[in-house]
């Protein structure tokens, strides 16, 4: 009885590897990585205003509008008016007066608050309101 049972199982096998034997696969074929296509990245900040105090404790404020201008404010006077954008490097803030943007990287705190670093390393925490 068990050569009976040992010649069904393998004549089962054997039927099984002949069904898979005219199986019309494909060989695999290795996927193609175009470099010249532009990654979408996150958005480095968002608009809305900034707040925090200077360290005599003066109110200064940085509003990033949706259309792209932005004012800062230091004790209730504004400072500075220009453009600004997302980049991979942060929001990129280009002064009227200025030739060049300045980018400054914007990372969560602990506390909800936002550290912001400007293009010379110098760190803020700022309360975010959208």
């Amino acid at each position: 009885m068990k050569k009976i049972i040992a010649v069904a199982g393998a004549l089962a096998a054997s039927l099984t590897l002949a069904a898979c034997g005219d199986n019309d696969a494909t060989e695999p074929t290795e996927a193609v990585i175009n470099d010249d296509v532009a990654v979408d990245t996150a958005p480095a900040s968002d608009a809305g205003t900034y707040r925090s105090l200077t360290e005599d404790g003066a109110e200064i404020s940085l509003s990033l509008n949706a259309d792209g201008s932005y004012t800062m404010t230091e004790a209730g006077s504004q400072v500075e008016a220009g453009s600004w954008e997302d980049t991979a490097d942060g929001a990129c803030l280009t002064a009227a007066e200025a030739e060049e943007a300045s980018c400054w990287s914007f990372a969560p705190a602990a506390d909800g608050n936002v550290n912001v670093t400007d293009s010379e390393g110098n760190t803020m925490t700022f309360a975010y309101e959208s």
